[in-house]
């Protein structure tokens, strides 16, 4: 099932704050309202951040837990790609009071400059099967995703070469990566 978090692709923003925090927590409304027991989560970059927060916080609704190009702050994000987004988050809040595009803009920015702020302590709570994969030339640094990976105690890492967006780039391997994972923990 296909979940959209509010106000990314064309769903609307809502009032609620936007942090992943809050798109936790609108995960676990999404699932109650649905009768969603328990679910396999695979979360992409921001989403994967949010699935580390929600499985951490229910980790009875997670059977199992895919992490892509994820990050437990902004300095796990390489400089190259960090220093661009923080000066974009500056100037898009500079303007948020006049343009209603900046705005969207400063909040989007922001997630990357101020969120999501998850402690290796948390991860330690999430003990179901989780496989954290991630590109050889990610935006998000080696050695904070195998820092990911050191921190929850049911996990499996792999590096496929690529970019932040193997997935997409490279689908065959990481379909396979992610059917391998879930034939052997979710049959």
């Amino acid at each position: 099932m296909l979940w959209t978090r509010g106000g990314h692709g064309k769903s609307p923003r809502g009032t609620a704050p936007f942090t992943i925090e809050q798109f936790s927590c609108d995960l676990y409304d999404f699932m109650k309202v649905h009768q969603i027991l328990n679910a396999v989560i695979l979360g992409f970059s921001d989403g994967a951040n949010i699935a580390m927060k929600f499985a951490a916080k229910h980790p009875k609704m997670v059977k199992a837990l895919i992490l892509n190009g994820g990050n437990l702050n902004s300095k796990g994000v390489k400089r190259t790609t960090q220093i661009p987004i923080e000066l974009g988050y500056k100037i898009a809040k500079h303007f948020a009071e006049k343009s209603p595009e900046a705005k969207k803009n400063a909040e989007m920015l922001g997630l990357m400059v101020n969120e999501p702020n998850i402690e290796p302590a948390e991860l330690r709570k999430i003990t179901m099967p989780t496989l954290v994969i991630c590109g050889t030339n990610d935006m998000i640094k080696k050695s904070h995703t195998e820092q990911i990976a050191q921190n929850l105690p049911n996990t499996k890492l792999v590096f496929i070469k690529g970019n932040h967006f193997i997935a997409n780039k490279r689908p065959a391997e990481f379909n396979k990566e992610v059917e391998d994972f879930l034939k052997q923990h979710c049959n």
